[in-house]
């Protein structure tokens, strides 16, 4: 940039000497001589300077439009034009070129600086791509996780229920069928004891009696762990069948309602309905606080809605639906979703709540 500013003011120094020279050899004589006699006698240059004064004076005289009888400075008036029309254009070119290579300096700079901002805006992409990549690989990680813990999850459930039937079956088929042999046992040795003490007869009586209750337990015990009705006569009668028992089990006024059920239905979506309702009853008689319920359930578009609905005291979904993890709830929304149905709780503190739960009828068998 320096070099050019220097190259510039050479070259316009040198024009203005040459301008200066010229406009001396075409002043008068008179002019000439007095703007001559400015510069002191004195004065040496590499080329004498004294010469060159009497070279120009000479000229200048011989030059001079005297010799022709003109005006002294009307001539002058004339060449200055003449030369201000030569050196305008020519002081034109100067900052033109200037101008010029001022913006091709600009331009270098803005180029520079681009290339820059380029190699910046290539690196921050590079990186966002390779953060996008890891996140892609992420979440594809992530998706497969939960696609392994929804078959880990559907495969616990199918195997908690297996185990369920295998406990319902071994209680009612083999601990009840016992206890009920030992009451039978306990009858008739009471029977043998008429002769004996009232007070002995009565102690067999008691026995009697606690193992009647104890095969009442396990039975309900083993109709919890898997009701064999459900296999047996359906989820219209089974359903039927739990919401009987808990009106007797708990007092709470109870009605069940059924319309349009088909009659053969998947097993996984007879068992999933029937555990929903199952844990939402559980829920009503820990929490409710409810004097009545109703379970509807019902054909809706394609696929079975089951619908459980108290009046109870009611609770905060947002406070308790995921957040502070009632397994309860964790558990029904997790056997809905295994069978590609939706689950959806409604509830307000002092209004009761509702719970939904639909299930599509494509698992339906023939």
């Amino acid at each position: 940039m320096l070099v050019s500013r220097a190259r510039t003011g050479i070259f316009a120094g040198g024009i203005a000497v040459l301008m200066v020279g010229l406009l001396i050899l075409h002043l008068p004589a008179d002019v000439a001589t007095s703007f001559l006699s400015l510069f002191p006698q004195e004065i040496s240059t590499p080329f004498e300077m004294e010469s060159l004064i009497t070279v120009a004076r000479e000229d200048a005289t011989a030059l001079s439009p005297q010799a022709y009888d003109e005006s002294s400075w009307r001539p002058l008036v004339i060449r200055v034009v003449s030369m201000a029309l030569i050196g305008l254009p020519i002081w034109y070119f100067l900052q033109r070129r200037e101008r010029e290579e001022e913006l091709q300096r600009l331009d270098e700079g803005w180029a520079a600086r681009l290339h820059a901002r380029s190699e910046e805006l290539l690196a921050v992409n590079n990186a966002l791509v390779s953060e996008v990549s890891k996140r892609i690989d992420t979440e594809q990680s992530l998706e497969a996780n939960r696609r392994d813990l929804r078959l880990l999850a559907s495969q616990l459930l199918r195997l908690q229920e297996e185990e369920r039937r295998r406990i319902s079956r071994d209680l009612h088929d083999d601990i009840n069928q016992r206890l009920a042999l030992l009451s039978i046992d306990i009858e008739m040795l009471e029977q043998q004891l008429s002769d004996a003490p009232i007070r002995t007869v009565r102690t067999v009586h008691t026995i009697h009696n606690r193992i009647a209750e104890l095969s009442d337990n396990v039975r309900r015990l083993a109709y919890q762990f898997h009701p064999s009705i459900l296999d047996d006569l359906g989820i219209s009668i089974a359903l039927r069948r739990l919401v009987d028992d808990f009106q007797t089990r708990t007092g709470i006024g109870a009605r069940f309602i059924c319309k349009d059920i088909p009659t053969h239905v998947a097993q996984d979506v007879v068992t999933c309905l029937y555990r929903v309702a199952q844990e939402g009853l559980a829920n009503i008689s820990r929490h409710a606080k409810a004097k009545n319920i109703l379970v509807e359930l019902r054909r809706l578009r394609d696929g079975l809605q089951l619908t459980v609905s108290d009046d109870g005291v009611g609770f905060d979904v947002n406070k308790y639906d995921g957040r502070r993890g009632s397994l309860g709830l964790l558990s029904m929304r997790e056997r809905v979703s295994l069978v590609a149905g939706t689950l959806e709780i409604r509830s307000t503190p002092g209004e009761g709540t509702r719970v939904w739960a639909w299930v599509p009828f494509k698992q339906e068998r023939a």
